[in-house]
């Protein structure tokens, strides 16, 4: 038997929401008082102070009512709400609350996802997390409360495959956008192109091992069908006779240019990102067309007006998406985009790859276009939960065909066999007219870069003379309230680097976000004592060594030495 969500009154006259699954009958709120039972699990709870809770169940909102009048709320951070059970919808009143409160949040648990936890992670890293589960959820239907569970562990690692991300390409992605701008001024604003091909078909073409199968209907369909394709698989289609309207870019490493650009012979538009790797824009042949990568924020410091397209892209499949459903399309056809390892493979035969992408195990279990289970690994899992949250941003009326048999089920997409796909009248030519990107600074470029490079090391010079100034303190271990007023006041003078917040900040995240938030939530004492501004004083040193090194880094790149 199907379980089922009914619903009864208590003895105090509240109504409760009753599970029921063959012999099991559990009232998801006491029966005889809802307000008292959650005023005992609260109670439970006082202890906590300045942390993260993680609440599984809702139950029918006393829960929550009782929270916001309690110490709890008071003395926390934030409290994420998951329920399990759709079935339990909301009243308006508590809908109101959590929308009103930067304190609370809500996800049905058919909604909630490792990717949307790491971005709870991120925000309140640092903060530890408390999960609790609402009172008779356990024992109504423990699978879906370990299914929350398992999320949240799989948002954990998440965050961790984030957090590496940013590491291994802090530098790249100031350095590349530095080195692009020399391209930006010869490429199309693709702000231009917006609704270009309304009622056109595209096809996505990614790397994944389906590709290959598929490889006579893209070239049945290339005058037909706009083809745009992944950097990684270009090198395959033009092996196969098969040569895309558009090919797309937006990783940064050296790595991606020479294993799936380099030495090609294409001359079709390449679609970019800033951050891309500048080796890319620099040996293509044909036209450039550019966007901002939303997180990039060095361009726009030489260029205003390029478009950043409002989704953050951790995978080119996901940015050609975007692209495709900005200008315009009705239709789009997925080739490739498995998202799954079939057979083990993570690319088609055909695909070059690099030895990063050899032997991958399989790490999670996801369902696939048949409904049977298909391994994929955690990079896949991130992607996969990131074009299904895209998917849901985009215009009802592009639809979205997946042609994947044996790949991840996409929500969002339908699945279709290429065999079922007629083929149309040709596509229409869309001619792009030249629109010359201008700088908004009346300066060589050059020159630009290298005062932008000075102003890099104007900001460490200024660090490290106030990192100085704290070491002193830490040197003999006592810290006065006057000397927290001078450490604060340079603070505040380091604080006005334009470059700080824009570029250094808004890199590697997590660490500086990490000593923010035990900033922001020091214990709120009457008084502080000396040993608590030591604790403080150590953390901002930890930050002022934090910049010192990322801007050592950038300085020393060799990339950038054309510029000093």
């Amino acid at each position: 038997m199907v379980y089922q969500i009914r619903e009864q009154l208590s003895d105090s006259g509240h109504n409760v929401f009753i599970y029921e699954e063959n012999e099991t009958i559990v009232p998801l709120n006491s029966l005889y008082s809802p307000v008292k039972e959650a005023q005992r699990y609260l109670k439970k709870l006082s202890e906590l102070n300045k942390q993260f809770i993680v609440f599984i169940g809702v139950g029918n909102g006393v829960l929550l009512d009782t929270l916001m009048q309690s110490k709890v709320f008071e003395k926390n951070v934030h409290f994420l709400f998951i329920e399990p059970f759709s079935e339990i919808k909301l009243s308006e009143k508590h809908l109101s609350c959590i929308s009103k409160s930067n304190k609370l949040s809500f996800f049905y648990l058919k909604d909630f996802t490792s990717l949307i936890f790491a971005q709870f992670i991120s925000k309140y890293i640092s903060i530890p997390i408390c999960i609790q589960t609402h009172p008779n959820y356990l024992k109504a239907n423990q699978k879906t409360v370990r299914e929350c569970l398992k999320i949240i562990h799989e948002g954990t690692e998440t965050k961790q495959i984030l957090n590496n991300t940013e590491m291994k390409f802090a530098v790249d992605w100031i350095v590349e956008p530095l080195l692009n701008i020399q391209h930006i001024s010869k490429s199309i604003n693709i702000k231009a192109l917006q609704g270009k091909f309304k009622g056109e078909r595209a096809v996505l073409i990614a790397a994944g091992p389906s590709l290959k199968e598929h490889m006579d209907f893209l070239e049945e369909r290339q005058d037909s069908y706009h083809l745009f394709s992944v950097g990684s698989a270009l090198r395959a289609l033009l092996k196969s006779g098969i040569h895309p309207d558009y090919v797309l870019s937006v990783d940064a490493s050296n790595l991606n240019y020479a294993t799936h650009f380099e030495g090609l012979d294409y001359k079709g538009t390449l679609i970019y990102e800033t951050m891309s790797n500048s080796n890319i824009q620099k040996h293509h042949q044909g036209s450039l067309v550019v966007s901002r990568a939303l997180t990039d924020n060095v361009t726009s410091h030489f260029f205003k007006d390029i478009y950043p397209f409002p989704n953050a892209a951790p995978s080119v499949a996901i940015y050609t998406l975007q692209v495709i459903a900005y200008l315009g399309f009705s239709e789009v056809y997925l080739v490739g985009q498995d998202l799954a390892l079939i057979g083990g493979a993570y690319y088609a035969e055909g695909v070059k790859h690099h030895s990063g992408m050899k032997d991958l195990k399989d790490e999670l279990w996801v369902e696939n276009n048949q409904g049977v289970q298909v391994g994929t690994t955690k990079a896949l899992k991130i992607f996969l939960e990131s074009f299904e949250s895209l998917i849901k941003t985009l215009p009802e009326s592009l639809k979205i065909y997946n042609l994947s048999k044996l790949g991840a089920k996409i929500e969002g997409t339908k699945y279709v066999s290429s065999n079922m796909i007629e083929l149309t009248e040709p596509k229409k030519s869309i001619i792009f007219e030249r629109n010359t990107i201008q700088p908004s600074i009346d300066k060589d470029l050059n020159v630009s870069i290298a005062e932008f490079l000075n102003k890099l090391d104007l900001l460490k010079i200024e660090v490290s003379e106030a990192s100085k100034h704290l070491n002193r303190y830490i040197k003999i271990g006592l810290v006065s309230p006057d000397d927290m007023i001078k450490v604060v006041k340079r603070f505040r003078k380091v604080a006005k680097h334009q470059l700080l917040e824009d570029i250094i900040l808004s890199r590697v995240t997590f660490m500086f976000d990490s000593i923010i938030n035990k900033f922001a939530y020091f214990d709120d004492k009457g008084k502080y004592s000396s040993d608590d501004l030591l604790e403080l004083v150590h953390e901002l040193n930890r930050f002022y060594e934090l910049v010192n090194t990322y801007i050592n880094q950038l300085l020393a790149d060799e990339r950038l030495m054309k510029y000093k």
